[in-house]
């Protein structure tokens, strides 16, 4: 659930975008052998590793908490126009669950329009109120909080348009509106807990990495701890890690080190190769996101000789990132909640705003991948579920 996220500076944003393609799939063979000593480095975390670990949480993410989403008949609104807004699509984080959205928009029969504020938050409210301008019956925005763009929201709310966003947060929210009014039409409905309190929803993942940590480590993690607290749900998962670790009698953290998107690059690669070597004593590193990941954590870590030694906790699990897991270059595990399904979810949020109805279950989840559990042989992780088409039958498209 990371940098669907991140708010980085256009350069990064392409760099990543290049690094993306760069990569090549590398093939290897998944495997299920426990282990019997506490996994550091590039193994994983077992059943008989776990030390100060919630055994039967850790046993859950592994399996994964994705469910189908409902199945149950809400027929697509006919002659929608909406506009997706997304915060940077040269970042993979983004333009994944925007090209998604707008591939669920095209199949339940919607006209839809791509804004691209190219990873410039100076750009968001100048694209909302050309969302407004153009006449569309719904918004999608991905990435950008409510703050950032409330005069246009509440232009949008007056107007009765719907807006629904895709990994961002509402003007009330405690941490990024400050307790303000709710702008925002709906949300994604991740299940009964999550729609009473989307920010421990968001920790409840982050806590869940921090629990594979402890166990690949035995209950002795020593954490170098990465994160961009600007950005909201970077903030809740990463506060939900923190209180994972907190709760490790054995465990700490040894290096907090805090950074913004415009850092993606050499600058943070520099400070994260600092911190390494400064804390010869750290076993886990983590990493809020995807593109950290890649432009400088993991080149940090190979960087550092101890690639062996340190486990890696990466973003949110994209094929760049499993590439790296398989060829043992700088990531041990990832926590991946579908960024494409997440896409589909905000079209059938806005499609059950339209018609009247409260937002349908998504069955949105996570799962814990590493060497030992999860990884496909190569390419990108998929589903085991067919949301698209649990979601085209339920609008009646499919």
């Amino acid at each position: 659930m990371a940098h669907g996220f991140v708010r980085s500076g256009r350069r990064a944003g392409i760099a990543l975008a290049l690094i993306s393609v760069g990569f090549a799939s590398a093939c290897s063979t998944t495997t299920k052998t426990a282990n019997t000593t506490p996994a550091t480095g590039n193994q994983a975390p077992t059943t008989s590793a776990a030390g100060g670990a919630d055994q039967a949480a850790l046993d859950a993410v592994y399996k994964g908490t994705l469910t189908s989403p409902d199945a149950t008949s809400r027929p697509a609104a006919k002659g929608k126009k909406i506009v997706i807004i997304s915060s940077g699509q040269s970042s993979i984080s983004s333009s994944i669950p925007v090209n998604a959205a707008k591939e669920a928009a095209q199949a339940i029969g919607w006209s839809v329009t791509v804004y691209d504020a190219q990873l410039n938050p100076a750009n968001y409210p100048q694209l909302v109120s050309q969302a407004i301008a153009s006449g569309a019956d719904g918004i999608v925005l991905d990435a950008i909080d409510c703050s950032f763009v409330k005069s246009g929201l509440e232009q949008a709310k007056a107007k009765g348009i719907k807006v629904v966003p895709i990994y961002a947060y509402d003007c009330n929210d405690p941490y990024a509106g400050k307790g303000g009014a709710s702008l925002f039409s709906g949300y994604t409905n991740y299940g009964a807990d999550a729609n009473k309190n989307l920010g421990a929803f968001a920790e409840k993942y982050g806590f869940a990495q921090g629990q594979a940590a402890i166990a690949a480590t035995g209950g002795k993690a020593k954490v170098v701890f990465f994160n961009d607290p600007t950005t909201t749900v970077l903030h809740y998962t990463g506060t939900g890690f923190l209180d994972a670790i907190k709760q490790c009698a054995g465990c700490k953290v040894v290096a907090n080190v805090s950074f913004t998107g415009l850092d993606l690059g050499p600058t943070l690669q520099q400070r994260a190769a600092s911190a390494l070597l400064q804390h010869p004593e750290a076993n886990v590193v983590k990493s809020p996101y995807t593109a950290a990941t890649l432009l400088s954590i993991a080149p940090a870590v190979q960087q550092s000789g101890r690639a062996d030694k340190l486990y890696v906790m990466g973003g949110e699990g994209f094929q760049p990132e499993l590439d790296l897991m398989r060829t043992h270059q700088g990531v041990n595990a990832v926590m991946i909640s579908p960024s494409d399904w997440t896409g589909w979810s905000a079209i059938d949020t806005l499609n059950s705003l339209f018609l009247g109805q409260k937002p349908a279950f998504s069955g949105l989840g996570w799962q814990l991948v590493d060497l030992n559990h999860n990884l496909p042989a190569s390419g990108p992780w998929v589903s085991p579920i067919d949301f698209k088409a649990v979601y085209k039958k339920a609008w009646g498209v499919g």
